[in-house]
């Protein structure tokens, strides 16, 4: 199985301000669980992600969806289609929020990317906008968007794939499974990167430095405000 690590920026880089409680609080193990799937039925038969030197790790990042943020999004199935009046640009593939058919309605949104080489590991990047991403996302919301998320990011990197063969599979998500783990999970059972490091933010003006935010401990400053 491909090492799972899971990302949350603990501070909003425009305001300076901690955004570590609004983060999902589910169990790493619906992850694991929703992963094993596809990697049984999708990723093994069509033989993809293996390699003897390298390992895979899977670069799993929620984001509450913002409009005025969010304002561009790459093409894939998962995001609908491009209005007909839009050329398509084959430079970057990338296209501002409003290009899309559904735009207005659509709340959920993913950010596939090319398979990258960090340390010598493969990365495949699970980037999901969703506007119920919050501390109180249950364990089946969650589930439900990180099965379409890591489906984007696979459709998006081998071409092979379509996501109508994700959509089959998705109906074989055992429910009760992803519903078994505690919710909301404890700090140590949800494992974001960096829950055993601080919360530090500051300016430096090329002769002095300047805190904007903490030093917190990401840990204690969690369990202080959650009481768990």
């Amino acid at each position: 199985m491909a090492e799972i690590n899971r990302i949350w920026l603990n501070v909003n880089t425009d305001n300076n301000k901690i955004t570590l409680f609004g983060r999902p609080r589910v169990s790493i193990h619906v992850d694991e669980y929703i992963w094993s799937l596809i990697e049984e039925n999708i990723v093994k038969p069509h033989k993809l992600m293996r390699s003897e030197k390298q390992r895979y790790l899977l670069k799993i990042a929620f984001q509450r969806f913002d409009p005025e943020r969010h304002k561009y999004y790459p093409i894939s199935p998962y995001n609908g289609q491009l209005r007909q009046d839009v050329t398509p640009n084959s430079t970057n593939g990338w296209y501002l929020r409003e290009d899309f058919t559904d735009a207005e309605e659509r709340t959920t949104w993913f950010s596939p990317d090319k398979i990258w080489t960090s340390c010598g590991n493969k990365v495949l990047d699970v980037n999901i906008d969703a506007a119920n991403v919050s501390e109180n996302i249950t364990p089946r919301e969650y589930a439900d968007f990180l099965f379409d998320g890591i489906g984007a990011a696979l459709v998006f990197n081998f071409k092979r794939l379509k996501r109508e063969e994700f959509d089959g599979l998705k109906s074989k998500i055992d429910w009760s499974i992803v519903e078994s783990f505690p919710f909301p999970a404890s700090f140590d059972e949800q494992q974001y990167i960096g829950d055993e490091g601080k919360i530090h933010v500051y300016y430096w003006d090329g002769r002095q430095e300047t805190t904007l935010v903490g030093p917190y401990s990401v840990r204690e400053l969690y369990l202080e405000h959650f009481r768990e």
